[in-house]
């Protein structure tokens, strides 16, 4: 009887091992649900056909002390863009803020509170301009994620595995809730449901770090009607500031 029980174990093995070396599965595939990737994609899309669009974000994120005490740190942004080569983002926490211009030809970086700006020559699209921002000056642009060309290949890009978890409402508006992870962050998107699939929130978890610190912003005032004329996209300086150099990463130096 053991013997017989051995040998049907090995055939068993046997069976198994040559199915899995006729049809190996990737060890990379992601794993995503369908209805998650529709409605990411989209929400995506809507934003990438929207040829001009202004958001306002409430923005809460976690921030561990030297002590392991973990607070909440806030701030407000609000975006506004017109494709392929205008956007400007106002971000401002208390005693602080950045404001960034971009209007086809220059990018401008200020400093609300030391009142210090800088400009460089830019490139003639957003993504190229965020991508010297990010690259060159090491400037991570709020909300960028929003205003780039492809939206849905960025959001995608390392993901491993994807979900819908359901309708759920953000702030009285009825949306679809879905997740994603890659190897550093899960990330999770609430999306209006109707003929505007906009996202209405998004939490960040950074599952490597310590204590896993989140990101969440609430997005509100949606406006996809009224385009902003030229002059919100060019900077004037405000009285009293003073232009410095925007100093590449690698270089040192003080950056506004």
């Amino acid at each position: 009887m053991m013997r017989a029980t051995f040998y049907s174990a090995l055939l068993v093995f046997l069976v198994a091992s040559a199915r899995a070396g006729a049809d190996p599965a990737p060890a990379t595939q992601p794993t995503v649900d369908p209805i998650a990737d529709q409605i990411l994609r989209q929400s995506c899309d809507f934003l990438a056909q929207s040829p001009a669009f202004a958001v306002h974000a409430e923005i809460w994120k976690d921030a561990v002390l030297p002590s392991g005490h973990k607070i909440q740190v806030t701030r407000s942004v609000d975006l506004d863009l017109r494709r392929p080569d205008r956007l400007h983002v106002d971000a401002r926490a208390h005693k602080k803020g950045r404001s960034i211009w971009y209007d086809g030809k220059t990018l401008t970086v200020l400093d609300r509170e030391k009142n210090l700006y800088s400009v460089v020559d830019a490139p003639a699209t957003i993504d190229q301009t965020l991508d010297l921002a990010a690259q060159t000056y090491g400037i991570t642009v709020p909300l960028e994620d929003l205003a780039v060309s492809d939206p849905y290949t960025s959001s995608m890009k390392n993901v491993s595995t994807g979900g819908y978890f359901g309708d759920e409402p953000v702030l009285g508006v009825s949306c679809r809730h879905v997740g994603f992870s890659t190897d550093r962050i899960d990330w999770q998107l609430w999306v209006a449901d109707g003929p505007q699939p906009l996202p209405q929130k998004l939490v960040i978890t950074y599952k490597n770090e310590d204590q896993t610190p989140q990101y969440t912003a609430i997005f509100s005032k949606w406006n996809l009607t009224d385009r902003a004329a030229d002059l919100a996209f060019q900077f004037i300086p405000p009285p009293g500031s003073a232009r410095i150099p925007l100093v590449p990463q690698n270089a040192g130096g003080e950056q506004p």
